[in-house]
């Protein structure tokens, strides 16, 4: 959201230690409600996007806008999803993690990256690790396919993760 934007962004300016700060350009242009005055956003600290039951869809920056989307088509077909933003990749807030796969049993790790080497790779071994009995299905990962990527935007929506893609692996662990 743009307020975690703002939030995040300001709490990295104001920690001591080295921050990476990464911006997805396709969000720059997205309108949201911005809080006035003084606002922080806990580094290292998830929040659920969207509360579900059925399935735990677990993305940040730009994917989880098409986590939504996937969640609302998911709803459509009685599928609870719940949409885990995980705002800053490292610190990961593992207890969000663990609390919501211990809510759903089934996981799904969304990255714009490759799915070779990619986070989603690491995140899906993370919660293997650490969620393993707590979950009924293997983790699927969406992750974009590891060719370079198109410049022609119909060849690059082939390659990249959306929301269709998202259910259909959401439908995937659940099946």
């Amino acid at each position: 959201t743009a307020a975690d934007a703002k939030g995040l962004l300001k709490a990295a300016i104001r920690d001591d230690h080295p921050v990476v700060f990464l911006e997805h350009k396709l969000l720059y242009n997205s309108r949201d409600e911005v809080p006035d005055g003084e606002h922080l956003v806990e580094i290292g600290k998830a929040r659920i996007a969207r509360a579900g039951t059925d399935v735990s869809i677990i993305a940040s920056s730009k994917m989880v806008v098409d986590a939504l989307k996937a969640a609302e088509e998911l709803a459509k077909e009685g599928v609870s999803a719940e949409v885990v933003d995980l705002r800053t990749l490292r610190p990961l807030d593992r207890e969000t993690i663990r609390a919501s796969i211990a809510r759903t049993h089934h996981a799904v790790v969304v990255n714009e990256g490759w799915r070779f080497c990619g986070y989603a790779a690491e995140l899906s071994a993370t919660i293997m690790e650490c969620c393993f009995d707590e979950l009924d299905a293997p983790v699927e990962r969406v992750a974009t396919h590891d060719i370079p990527i198109p410049y022609s935007e119909p060849l690059e929506s082939t390659v990249l993760p959306d929301a269709a893609k998202i259910a259909a692996a959401a439908r995937r662990a659940l099946a």
